[in-house]
């Protein structure tokens, strides 16, 4: 089982527009592990329609171990206010690209543009969250 201290958090946005005019902004979340590969992944939608109505929707999700209670925690907390969690991610992507894209540190891969890597999960994710790990923090 997973602590928090075994894991950390990236982010990837894309978006594009769709045949009908509709937009869609994707926020792909990734929590690693200690060997860096993928043990939970999130993909979390804004879908803005022609007439500029947002809807706010989780897309694919991914899971190394469904019994481990911190990573089902996680992939819970996508869904629990996926409108809240989008509208803050996404100040983190405007952020990035307001003042951090350049030639030399901006890296595009299959999950679209890279906005942050391996951070701390408390940095992104709630206590009330993490505590599904029993609390190891201090561990």
């Amino acid at each position: 089982m997973f602590n928090r201290n075994d894991l950390t958090i990236s982010m990837f946005y894309a978006s594009s527009t769709n045949d009908d005019g509709s937009k869609t902004a994707a926020i792909t979340v990734q929590v690693n592990g200690p060997a860096a590969t993928a043990v939970q992944t999130s993909q979390l939608l804004c879908i803005t329609d022609k007439a500029k109505v947002k809807t706010y929707v989780v897309g694919e999700q991914s899971i190394k171990d469904g019994s481990d209670p911190l990573l089902v925690a996680i992939e819970n907390y996508w869904r629990q206010n996926t409108q809240a969690v989008v509208g803050q991610l996404m100040n983190d992507v405007l952020e990035f690209i307001a003042g951090n894209v350049s030639q030399g540190t901006t890296w595009l891969g299959f999950n679209g543009l890279k906005v942050f890597e391996n951070e701390p999960l408390e940095n992104r994710i709630p206590e009330s969250v993490l505590n599904a790990d029993g609390g190891a923090k201090g561990e």
